[in-house]
């Protein structure tokens, strides 16, 4: 037997014996620590062998669920296969919603709005139109004409 299927064997023997004897995993997973570390001359924590003995004593065997045992899926596969999705009140029965699993918490991205620049060029002509000075003799002709422009271009759509 090779060296580490001996330390498997010796540690599942231990731990049967010290579950036993009456013994908590904690204590279990200490002594066999030092005792792995004498015999097979390698450590393993004390808290891996901890968990070993609280499943083993949970008959469990491993921390990883089977899933031929995890529910009756297996066990009453032709009676759901042939039991109505809805009730008579148009209603999911329970066991039976269709789709893959349960939905989606995340919507669907929402796709971009459109590209403009039409605030940013409006952005710099406002910048271009604080450039007239307040003493200008032909400031109010300018702003009327930027104004009659507007209009104009409102009033075409």
């Amino acid at each position: 037997m090779a060296h580490q299927e001996a330390c498997q064997l010796y540690i599942e023997q231990e731990i049967k014996e010290g579950l036993a004897q009456g013994k908590t995993p904690y204590s279990i997973g200490k002594e066999l620590t030092a005792m792995i570390e004498k015999m097979f001359e390698t450590s393993i924590p004390a808290d891996t062998l901890k968990k070993r003995a609280q499943r083993m004593a949970e008959k469990l065997g491993t921390n990883v669920p089977n899933p031929a045992t995890t529910g009756d899926h297996s066990e009453n596969l032709e009676k759901r296969q042939n039991q109505p999705l809805t009730n008579t009140a148009g209603q999911f029965v329970k066991g039976t919603t269709p789709g893959p699993g349960r939905p989606s918490k995340y919507s669907p991205p929402q796709p971009y709005p459109p590209y403009t620049n039409a605030i940013y060029i409006a952005d710099i002509a406002i910048s271009q139109l604080e450039r007239i000075t307040a003493d200008d003799p032909k400031r109010e002709k300018a702003f009327k004409k930027v104004i009659d422009w507007i209009n104009e271009q409102l009033s075409q759509g």
